[in-house]
């Protein structure tokens, strides 16, 4: 009686493993970075705290969808940021005629005491440069100068490799 149910098992297994395409690599969507137009960081960190930081990205059609964010560590001190889309593979895709603009942010804890370095990634220029919003933020031991959460100033927009 047993072999008859392994038999039997052995012979719905394969039949439900045959009918299984694994060949379907059609896939619908890509990943692209997008564009950050704006970064809200405090004027000054207070060393060992955590913050959040809030930055805004633009949605060029209604196929790309915010997916998260990336950064890379460049330095001791320095974070380079990148905001995630998936982009949808389909025909007719919308631009969107006023720029789309979504909000994120992530944690960010403060670990040394020299100040840090934020490159929000800001697209490329004409000549397929990367462009970079720049924001450097010092740290400070007096939390009142943290109190109050307010835009930084933007050092310069500059371009990296």
């Amino acid at each position: 009686m047993m072999k008859i149910f392994n038999s039997i098992l052995l012979v719905v297994t394969l039949v439900m493993a045959s009918s299984c395409d694994v060949d379907d690599d059609n896939t619908n969507f890509h990943y692209e970075t997008l564009e950050i137009t704006d970064a809200l960081l405090p004027e000054a960190f207070e060393y060992g705290e955590l913050y959040t930081v809030e930055f805004k990205y633009l949605r060029p059609t209604n196929c790309h969808y915010y997916e998260g964010f990336d950064f890379q560590k460049t330095d001791k001190t320095e974070r380079t940021i990148y905001a995630i889309g998936a982009v949808l593979d389909q025909t007719g895709c919308k631009e969107f005629a006023n720029d789309s603009i979504g909000t994120a942010s992530f944690n960010f804890e403060v670990r040394y005491r020299d100040p840090y370095t934020f490159k929000f990634y800001s697209g490329d220029n004409e000549d397929g440069e990367k462009q970079y919003i720049t924001i450097e933020v010092p740290v400070v031991q007096d939390s009142t100068r943290t109190s109050t959460i307010k835009k930084a100033n933007t050092i310069k927009t500059s371009q990296y490799n």
